[in-house]
């Protein structure tokens, strides 16, 4: 991959550039085109906090060390009051170690730059920090959808199936929000699949790690099948987002210490529904929607959500169908302790070509015999 490889930004970010040499803006203005971000600059610290104050949405501040009047230091210790979203860069003429140290600790710098720089570099650095911004900027919209379908699925939860009905059709729309939301982020997939997954895993810590040993088990079983690489990868990724759908389900029922209610389990049970609303229109190279909306169908059609039977079901969904129980029995639930490995495996078994795939849990068993607990389970710690 070569090094200075850029990563498309969904957005058109304004950045604020203050130095006392007119020469340094003069090359910033023109290597940071209009065309890629909306450029100011200021000759000194003072007129880079005017312009903050007047204008306080900047997504990327650099300033430089030594200016007359102010420090670049001290100029950020009062702007990221101003501007506390914003990236700061500062630039330095010399490698000063307790600078430095400095400028973290008092001014919240995110990078510094040594002058001189090269254009290359520079660029590359500026778009990878905007890059970890925007990803920020879609995961705090995520939280705040998930927070508004909480608050409304609180109301639900006092009402009978009817309402479950009519509030499922709201989270479809809220749904379509998400996956437009996702939409330009493919480029980083497997950070924003744990960023996904550590959103179920922050709202359930009595599962928590569930979906990335799930995720390892399931993987483990399709390279023992001898799926194609491409496969194989589908269904570790389709396992580390299997329960992203949960974040519609209130954690009052997640971690709830106790026999649910019917209500209360059909309301879980939309999790895969919901999950392949949310991801759907995400273009992942392998069908990760369709894998997760069939994880808990099972063989003789008495599964959910579609009720599928046999063939019907993707293997990739009857092989995390299989990881999820081996996870789920053996690890601690908050309406019971673990049961252990032995009562999982004992629970595929006996229902292998019933509700499990038979190659599958043969595939799962070879993995044990040969390797033990370990060969499937890391530590639940």
């Amino acid at each position: 991959m070569n090094l200075f490889e850029l990563t498309p930004l969904k957005y058109h970010h304004s950045i604020l550039i203050i130095d006392d040499e007119p020469s340094i803006l003069e090359l910033f203005g023109m290597i940071l085109t209009s065309d890629m971000f909306d450029v100011h600059t200021a000759a000194s610290a003072k007129e880079g906090l005017d312009i903050l104050k007047e204008k306080n949405d900047f997504s990327l501040i650099i300033s430089d060390q030594m200016m007359p009047g102010m420090t670049g230091v001290q100029f950020f210790t009062v702007a990221k009051d101003i501007c506390p979203q914003a990236t700061r860069i500062l630039l330095t003429g010399y490698t000063d170690t307790e600078a430095i140290i400095d400028a973290i600790n008092s001014g919240g710098i995110h990078l510094y730059l040594t002058k001189p720089f090269r254009k290359d570099e520079l660029i590359y650095q500026i778009n990878q920090l905007l890059a970890k911004t925007e990803l920020m900027m879609e995961n705090q919209r995520l939280d705040q959808l998930v927070k508004k379908q909480n608050d409304a699925l609180l109301e639900l939860n006092k009402s009978l199936e009817e309402k479950v009905r009519i509030k499922t059709r709201d989270l479809a729309s809220h749904a379509e929000q998400l996956r437009a939301s996702y939409e330009n982020i493919r480029m980083i997939l497997e950070g924003t699949v744990m960023a996904m997954s550590k959103i179920v895993e922050s709202r359930d810590p009595y599962t928590a790690g569930h979906e990335q040993q799930v995720a390892r088990i399931a993987f483990l079983i399709a390279k023992e099948m001898s799926l194609p690489e491409d496969r194989a990868e589908a269904v570790r990724i389709a396992a580390a987002l299997h329960d992203i759908g949960k974040i519609a389900v209130p954690s009052e029922i997640l971690t709830k210490p106790g026999r649910l209610s019917r209500l209360e389990m059909e309301m879980v049970k939309t999790h895969s529904q919901n999950a392949f609303d949310i991801l759907s229109n995400i273009a992942f190279p392998y069908p990760i929607a369709d894998i997760i909306l069939q994880h808990h169908e099972r063989l003789d059609g008495s599964g959910y959500p579609l009720a599928l039977a046999g063939e019907a079901i993707l293997l990739e969904a009857r092989i995390i169908g299989v990881a999820d129980v081996i996870e789920a029995m053996s690890a601690h639930r908050p309406y019971r302790p673990a049961l252990g490995i032995e009562a999982a495996l004992e629970e595929i078994t006996q229902n292998a070509g019933t509700l499990y795939d038979e190659d599958v849990v043969d595939a799962c068993l070879r993995i044990y015999k040969a390797e033990g607990s370990k060969g499937l389970l890391q530590s639940h710690g």
